[in-house]
């Protein structure tokens, strides 16, 4: 009897118990199901981005709100909206100087023909201290990107070595720029000859005035570099060489009025250089590759501005007038001891060859060779107008 009721009063128990494991709270909802129920959460934040990467550094501030989809779960990015961007307060770009490097130099920058796709290349950015206007705006590219438009006009410098050879663009005006997140930005810049763009990674290094000027082509290379007359070799290059100065050519570009153009007055230019020791006479000529443009005797050191034109051998001048493209007008001064032996050379004609001139000069009135003692030079481009 008493084993009977034991087992009735567990079995009681038992049942009581899986009673309760049932019970509903007031939702209907069992208390198991209460207590894994999780509601996701969200959170927003204010987060200030300070990014010290590319040549304009940047402070973005940020309104972020997170998501957490289960219990003791990560919190994760839901939104971000950018609520202001702008450069810090210290930022600082007028004379500045960087530099960066690439693998691609025709994808960095318009300017370059399809040549130079797949070169390597090192590029100097050198901006000038004039700064004309500035604003910023934040938008957001066509995909969607958000940007940070600087709204500005200022110059600067733009040299670019590639293999060896540097382009120097001097004096670019830069009109738009478009920074982005990592740093890395597009410019729009004008070159002269239309707007092109220039990309600028996140990983440039900003450098010295001394790195720029030792960077700077010397003003040969920048002439050589734009021209398409360049004459490089002489065979008279072992000789004395002496300075030949005219106020007529600015930085490697001969003023406009010397050029038989409609922008010219077709004027020869001033020409001075020191005396030469032993030297009885000078013969100067001009040359365009192998175009002569001007053939001069004298026994003076100075030849003042618009002294010869169209006349006699000897004395005689035609301004440039370049075809098309970017042409070197050459001046060569010949110091001689004595009369030379023969005039080698075609005015206001092609064929003519520095080799063909100097030997007429090199050799005098009694067939003996020496008669050059040194040469000068002086060179200038000038570019087609239409």
């Amino acid at each position: 009897m008493k084993k009977l009721l034991a087992s009735f009063i567990s079995g009681i128990l038992i049942l009581g118990m899986v009673s309760g494991c049932g019970k509903k709270n007031d939702s209907g909802e069992s208390q198991a199901e209460t207590e894994n129920t999780f509601e996701v959460q969200h959170k927003t934040e204010n987060e200030v981005v300070h990014v010290t990467d590319g040549i304009m550094p940047q402070v973005i501030e940020k309104k972020v709100t997170y998501v957490q989809m289960e219990k003791d779960g990560q919190w994760e990015v839901e939104s971000s909206e950018i609520v202001n961007w702008n450069p810090p307060e210290d930022f600082i770009i007028l004379n500045t100087v960087w530099f960066m490097e690439t693998d691609d130099a025709a994808s960095m920058f318009t300017y370059l023909d399809d040549s130079y796709s797949g070169k390597k290349a090192t590029f100097c950015l050198n901006f000038s201290d004039d700064l004309f206007s500035t604003d910023f705006k934040v938008e957001k590219d066509p995909d969607g990107t958000p940007v940070l438009r600087v709204v500005l006009s200022m110059h600067g410098n733009i040299i670019v070595e590639c293999e060896g050879e540097k382009i120097y663009l001097k004096d670019i005006k830069i009109k738009d720029c478009v920074v982005y997140e990592d740093g890395s930005s597009r410019s729009i810049v004008d070159c002269g000859n239309g707007e092109e763009t220039l990309f600028v990674p996140s990983d440039v290094r900003q450098g010295t005035k001394d790195e720029y000027l030792a960077f700077v082509p010397s003003l040969e290379d920048r002439i050589r570099a734009e021209s398409d007359t360049y004459i490089d070799m002489v065979s008279f290059d072992n000789l004395p060489r002496f300075e030949v100065a005219s106020p007529n050519v600015t930085d490697g570009k001969w003023d406009a009025k010397i050029t038989n153009t409609k922008y010219g007055e077709n004027i020869s230019p001033e020409l001075s250089w020191e005396e030469v020791e032993g030297a009885t006479n000078y013969v100067v000529i001009m040359l365009d590759g192998s175009w002569l443009h001007m053939d001069v005797y004298t026994t003076e050191t100075h030849l003042s501005e618009g002294a010869f034109g169209k006349g006699e051998r000897g004395a005689q001048y035609v301004g440039p007038y370049p075809p098309s493209g970017t042409h070197t007008y050459s001046i060569f001064v010949f110091a001689l001891k004595g009369e030379m032996s023969k005039e080698d050379f075609f005015f206001d004609a092609g064929n003519n060859s520095t080799d063909k001139i100097f030997k007429g000069l090199d050799e005098d009135k009694d067939g003996n060779t020496g008669n050059v003692i040194a040469y000068g030079r002086l060179d200038g481009n000038y570019t087609h107008q239409d």
